[in-house]
């Protein structure tokens, strides 16, 4: 009786097993893609014509799924069979959706930083509806110090050098941890980025007016430090794109629109402004304190009891302490806004993170609202309800 009673356990187990391999869903290697921005204004396309084209980016990525081990997907190479059935047509690609060079030059310390930001989609979609099944924004940033301006091949040997190494780790360190669903219940996104009267002037006067991408920016921001520290995943921002898709490009002439969801919790990020205050002084150098101010409201529109539809509605400021000689104040101007930015990325960082682990000390200096750690706490449980 003993041994038939083994037989079946072991029997139990393999068809458990077996019934767990199966409800891995099964995703095709896209590679990568140029996502809402064209490719001939990026100098990543100009890096890709001078490696051979996208098989470069290509083989950088599929090198480096080979250590990839999740427990929700499994990934296939190769083309997509058309008698696949249409669950199975599941496609993932890292899209490029934006690609920013901002360069300061301080003359009088002989001294040039050049940063250079990438904004990433890792998209699954699927290939017989052309639907979005999920996204996960991904930015990469790397500033470098040089005595003079970089040039244009110069940024590109950067470039190369951050696909190579950051692109790579963080692409593989986010699909690590990452659990996709063939059919999410809820989902996230910002759908809303609102500049106050402070930051309109500042950019007015200081970024280039024809930007029109500029709320993008700031949407992929958060959005990234949303999904990295929380493992979530959030549909792109759309409001600057003439409707709700989102287009993938695969070189020359190939290309794919992908029709994006509707959000079930809405993200509305209000830059209110910047502001700088000098803190300490000596003979030699100044040091100057660069604020960023934002409201982050996050709502679910179609909740029955409107009373309950905002789910956060706060105000969070960040400060960061920049050393300054005294002989570059004369044209402080004219760099500020990379300490601002800087700032305003570590404000976002930190906000992420509440939902994972609460500093109390950041949230007393950030926010002042004694009751802010109950707010968190309702948030994780929404970013738990879109995972």
């Amino acid at each position: 009786m003993r041994k038939v009673y083994l037989t079946f356990l072991l029997f139990f187990l393999l068809f458990v097993n077996t019934i767990h391999a199966r409800a891995k869903i099964q995703v095709y290697a896209g590679g990568f893609s140029f996502g809402s921005i064209l490719p001939n204004e990026t100098i990543t396309n100009s890096l890709l014509k001078d490696n051979g084209g996208i098989a470069y980016l290509d083989k950088l990525l599929r090198n480096k799924l080979k250590n990839l081990s999740n427990e929700s997907f499994e990934l296939k190479y190769g083309l997509l069979d058309d008698a696949i059935g249409e669950e199975d047509q599941n496609i993932m690609v890292l899209a490029l959706d934006g690609e920013y060079i901002d360069s300061i030059s301080i003359k009088s310390d002989n001294l040039t930083r050049t940063d250079i930001i990438l904004n990433f989609q890792i998209i699954f979609f699927n290939a017989k509806t052309n639907s979005l099944v999920a996204s996960i924004p991904l930015e990469i940033s790397k500033n470098i110090s040089s005595n003079n301006k970089l040039s244009e091949d110069q940024i590109k040997q950067e470039l190369k050098n951050m696909y190579e190494n950051e692109v790579t780790k963080y692409f593989l360190d986010l699909l690590k941890n990452f659990t996709l669903q063939s059919k999410y219940k809820n989902r996230i996104g910002v759908t809303n980025v609102i500049f106050g009267d402070n930051a309109k002037q500042y950019f007015k006067k200081n970024l280039s007016s024809d930007d029109i991408f500029l709320k993008n920016r700031f949407a992929k921001s958060l959005s990234s430090f949303i999904a990295f520290n929380n493992n979530v995943a959030i549909v792109p921002y759309g409001e600057d794109r003439s409707s709700n898709k989102i287009m993938l490009r695969f070189g020359d002439s190939d290309q794919r629109e992908i029709n994006l969801p509707n959000p079930d919790y809405h993200i509305h990020l209000t830059i209110r402004g910047f502001k700088s205050v000098l803190f300490k002084e000596s003979n030699i150098d100044e040091q100057w304190i660069y604020g960023s101010y934002t409201n982050i409201k996050i709502l679910q529109p179609d909740y029955p009891d409107e009373k309950k539809r905002i789910k956060m509605d706060e105000k969070f400021k960040n400060g960061l302490n920049v050393e300054l000689t005294k002989r570059s104040l004369d044209n402080k101007e004219s760099f500020e806004w990379i300490f601002y930015n800087d700032s305003l990325k570590v404000l976002f960082d930190n906000f992420s993170k509440q939902t994972v682990k609460l500093e109390k000390k950041w949230l007393k200096s950030s926010n002042g609202n004694k009751k802010i750690s109950k707010k968190f706490k309702e948030i994780k449980e929404i970013y738990d309800r879109c995972k």
